[in-house]
């Protein structure tokens, strides 16, 4: 289920936050669903359990998962639609990226909206 690119230039940790947070958007995980424990996790990917921590420390961080002591993390439930302010300002962070990264590759604008419009019908989240 996590596969990760070992020669991309993306962290690891990176890669995990990635993968969890899209299976968040996507369904496969839903909230409330238990994840695997740091070192089950660690395990199955075959990377450094302190690799994974950090992971899960960022999904708790940007309210994507949740921590209960004692019984492991957990996908968050909503409480509202809006995202928390650090995800927002990492979002708008990433956006400005992607967008100045588009246009060095002379992306057009009207093009780039096509390919987040095509990457949204993917996930299933416009109909």
């Amino acid at each position: 289920m996590y596969t990760l690119d070992s020669q991309s230039h993306v962290p690891i940790y990176e890669q995990i936050v990635a993968l969890i947070k899209g299976y968040c958007i996507s369904g496969v995980l839903q909230p409330g669903e238990k994840l695997m424990s740091v070192r089950e996790m660690s395990t199955h990917i075959l990377v450094n359990p302190n690799t994974v921590g950090k992971a899960y420390k960022e999904l708790e961080r940007l309210g994507i998962i949740e921590t209960k002591l004692g019984k492991g993390s957990y996908v968050a439930y909503a409480s509202d639609n809006s995202p928390n302010e650090e995800a927002l300002a990492l979002f708008r962070q990433n956006l400005e990226e992607l967008v100045l990264e588009a246009n060095y590759l002379r992306i057009e604008e009207q093009e780039l909206q096509g390919l987040v419009s095509e990457y949204y019908t993917s996930l299933g989240v416009v109909e």
